[in-house]
């Protein structure tokens, strides 16, 4: 018998899911994010170590602000990230995106923009950042039970307040002006050379 208290690596990943399932989704939900309508967005286990949620919603600016949340087999974290597009075309729902084409949203120079919360969003040193979306160490059940509790907590706060990290990253970014499918106009070309 080991003297900590030992949990397996798919358990790990499972309860951290859980978490995010029961913490992080309903209240963005709450806060007027839904599953994302784009085809091919994911939404649960893409494989056997990785669960990923892409949500959105349409702000009253009618700016699309998108969240991606990873949670992997081999860490201790649930990594959320923000950004924020101003569609060219004025969008009046989200159900008129149902069906295009949405990866342009994750890849280069759209994905220069997102703010990974509780990390690319402090000021200060990294050093000093205490307050992070990972399970902190543990030593016995109880601990991690704890742990599990604590970061719960934290997530459902942190949801359930998304309109303070959204203002937070207008304050480090500008929104990329894009189609409704995430491809960008021209004004945006200086950018993505700035980048490579």
């Amino acid at each position: 018998m080991g003297l900590f208290y030992a949990l397996t690596a798919k358990d790990f990943l499972e309860s951290r899911n859980e978490i995010f399932i029961k913490n992080g989704i309903p209240a963005l939900m709450k806060h007027g994010f839904e599953k994302s309508p784009y085809k091919g967005m994911r939404w649960g286990k893409l494989d056997a170590g990785t669960y990923v949620y892409d949500l959105c919603r349409l702000s009253s600016s009618s700016q699309l602000e998108t969240i991606t949340t990873y949670i992997s087999k081999g860490d201790s974290w649930i990594k959320i990230y923000l950004n924020v597009f101003e569609l060219k075309k004025k969008l009046n729902s989200l159900d008129q995106l149902t069906n295009l084409e949405g990866v342009q949203f994750l890849l280069p120079p759209n994905s220069a923009t997102r703010m990974r919360l509780r990390s690319d969003d402090f000021e200060g040193m990294p050093l000093f950042n205490f307050v992070k979306h990972k399970v902190k160490s543990f030593y016995t059940k109880h601990g991690f039970s704890k742990r599990v509790e604590e970061l719960g907590e934290l997530i459902s706060r942190d949801m359930n307040n998304i309109d303070f990290f959204v203002k937070r990253w207008k304050e480090l970014h500008t929104p990329l002006v894009t189609d409704w499918e995430g491809n960008n106009f021209k004004k945006n070309i200086n950018i993505f050379r700035i980048l490579i």
